[in-house]
């Protein structure tokens, strides 16, 4: 024990010092940087002194800096204005043991419904009777965060701003690559940009994503793998060729999946093909290995459940629905500054305690728009949805699912992992909670991006029901 304590020790000195070295002076850092560099050091926490050096490199800042100033403001800055919830400062941890101290105060830092995150610590609420999802929350300072330089560069190039428009039907016209609205005005425009975001790069494959499927009890019933890939073929950012694939210019995106455990699943395969004519309907087909056979569903297929989990195919990146053709009223409800699931630089951290899957993760306070879309459609899956939009990255957050009845269905945790050299974000452990039927999905993604050479096979539903035997 004597030795892991100075192990440990060491480590923090040498991370400390490395810090203090010269590649980035701390008088040269801006201010929002230099913060999070000094709270760090003050927690001696090698974690979090790691991470600041990431987030403090020259990189981190010249990228920091030219979002900052493309925007026209920062998170930190925006955050420091806010005097709600005074107890709530980094270095807290909020337990189910300890939330009855801030309960009040932390359900102020929820508007607009999603104080189902402190129903969590407390079993109250859309939680009552089966907290056996605890939590944890790790309060960290704000960080100013930013996109990937691609969509920067992209929307400059473009000039987004000035040919970026609404047209009939809700319809996306004019626009190229990157963001179509930097500065947006409506919900439906914030809803358009994150659309466009895609799926945070040129391309994405996750080998393998893994579902953890749990029951009321809180007690695992399954885990299943999939081979999941997606490519964009317009609105390219970063991989050759840019903006479009030719040869591809009618298609907006494609993604497919290739089960690969457990046995009685493996093998299932399925390409979504999602056309850039905003009238045309996705193309969905699926191959079934115990049939041996290709099947083509209808669109309204893509409402169905993902392999078994509590996701369905219209909720792949939290919100997959063709805007064209599945109609909508979109409501800004606001803007807010409202407590977050921070970047977490590593993996969840997941355990048995306080007598359920306690999960703990860190949290930091956001500036957001709170967008609710009703959907028009009494057939369609959900009667609503209402997310938390982050002003900074234009991701999304948090949201939460009604049905066609108005009540509370799903609810879904973001959990970004970020690089702040380069502005990507990807998934860590994506949680997603039926409260109806009192079930839940935890998402653990390996994910790689924008990977040189992607091959169409991947995307060929003949080739992947080959890979199936």
């Amino acid at each position: 024990m004597r030795v892991k304590n100075i192990n440990r020790f060491l480590l923090i000195c040498a991370a400390v010092f490395s810090f203090a070295l010269p590649a980035t002076a701390a008088e040269e850092l801006p201010h929002w940087a230099r913060q999070w560099k000094d709270w760090a050091l003050s927690t001696k926490d090698p974690d979090y002194i790691e991470w600041a050096q990431k987030y403090c490199s020259p990189e981190s800042i010249k990228l920091g800096i030219e979002w900052e100033e493309f925007l026209g403001y920062n998170a930190v800055d925006m955050v420091a204005k806010d005097t709600t919830a005074p107890s709530i400062q980094p270095g807290l941890v909020i337990t189910p043991e300890n939330v009855h101290k801030y309960e009040k105060e932390l359900r102020e830092l929820f508007p607009y419904g999603f104080d189902w995150e402190v129903d969590r610590l407390t079993g109250k609420g859309v939680y009552e009777g089966y907290n056996y999802f605890p939590l944890e929350m790790v309060i960290v300072p704000t960080h100013h965060q930013w996109n990937d330089r691609g969509y920067l560069e992209a929307t400059k190039k473009y000039k987004n701003w000035e040919t970026c428009k609404i047209g009939e039907n809700d319809k996306l016209e004019g626009w190229v690559a990157g963001l179509p609205f930097p500065k947006p005005a409506s919900a439906l425009e914030i809803v358009h940009n994150y659309d466009r975001l895609t799926i945070m790069g040129d391309n994405l494959n996750s080998m393998p994503l893994q579902f953890g499927l749990y029951g009321k009890d809180g007690k695992r019933e399954r885990v299943e793998k999939i081979e999941l890939h997606w490519r964009n073929y317009v609105g390219r950012i970063k991989v050759d060729p840019l903006p479009v694939i030719p040869g591809f210019e009618d298609i907006y995106e494609k993604g497919s999946i290739v089960a690969i455990y457990p046995y009685d699943l493996k093998g299932f395969a399925a390409v979504r093909t999602r056309y850039a004519d905003p009238y045309k309907e996705d193309s969905f087909v699926t191959y079934v290995p115990s049939m041996r056979r290709i099947r083509r569903l209808a669109g309204t297929n893509t409402q169905d459940p993902l392999v078994g989990s509590d996701i369905s195919w219209e909720d792949w990146k939290g919100y997959w629905s063709k805007l064209s053709i599945h109609p909508a009223k979109y409501e800004l409800l606001g803007e807010a500054i409202v407590l977050c699931p921070s970047i977490n630089p590593k993996p969840i951290k997941y355990e048995e305690k306080y007598g359920g899957f306690n999960q703990r993760y860190l949290w930091e306070r956001r500036p957001v728009w709170v967008v609710k879309i009703h959907h028009q459609e009494p057939t369609y899956i959900y009667g609503a949805r209402v997310w938390y939009v982050d002003k900074e990255t234009f991701a999304m957050q948090q949201e939460m699912f009604y049905d066609q009845k108005g009540r509370i269905w799903k609810l879904w945790d973001w959990a970004w992992r970020w690089n702040p050299e380069n502005g990507e974000l990807d998934y860590w452990n994506p949680y997603i909670v039926d409260v109806i039927n009192k079930h839940a999905t935890i998402a653990n993604h390996h994910i790689m991006l924008n990977m040189q050479n992607l091959s169409e096979n991947l995307f060929n539903l003949r080739y992947l029901s080959s890979k199936a035997h």
